[in-house]
């Protein structure tokens, strides 16, 4: 009975698990496998507007594999061959709190920002932002 008990247990705690498995999956891919992602598609979709064509050609640009910050933090970018500036996508996921971080950066203007203040983005993504935007990677922070 006690061994029933247990194995109903694992059973329920192996989706999560697994889930978690899965989205260590796309460390060292592009960022678009981190944006294909169902943690991810449903935010991307709602907060990308009128922006979304441009996100997902940016998402396609060459950029640094999928890294984790904090060990809570998946991030990458890309970035157009003119530079991050001139067209980028940097994209984070907070694992802890299930939150999508997200830029996009077009002839070097802010386009879209989720969240819109810089304020709320955490601080431990400063040193992953730093290479995409010097400038709004200072900004960041309170979090």
């Amino acid at each position: 009975m006690i061994e029933r008990a247990l194995l109903g247990a694992l059973l329920l705690t192996l989706p999560a698990a697994a889930q978690e498995t899965d989205l260590t999956a796309v460390l060292g891919q592009p960022v678009l496998a981190l944006a294909q992602r169902p943690e991810m598609t449903l935010t991307l979709r709602f907060s990308t507007g009128g922006y979304r064509s441009a996100l997902a050609a940016r998402l396609r640009d060459p950029g640094p594999p999928v890294a984790l910050a904090e060990e809570r933090y998946f991030h990458g970018y890309g970035c157009q061959a003119e530079g991050c500036r001139q067209g980028g996508a940097f994209l984070a996921y907070d694992l802890r709190e299930e939150r999508v971080f997200l830029l996009l950066l077009e002839q070097g203007r802010v386009r879209l920002s989720v969240p819109p203040n810089p304020r709320d983005w955490p601080v431990a993504l400063r040193p992953a932002l730093l290479p995409f935007s010097p400038a709004l990677s200072e900004a960041i922070g309170g979090r």
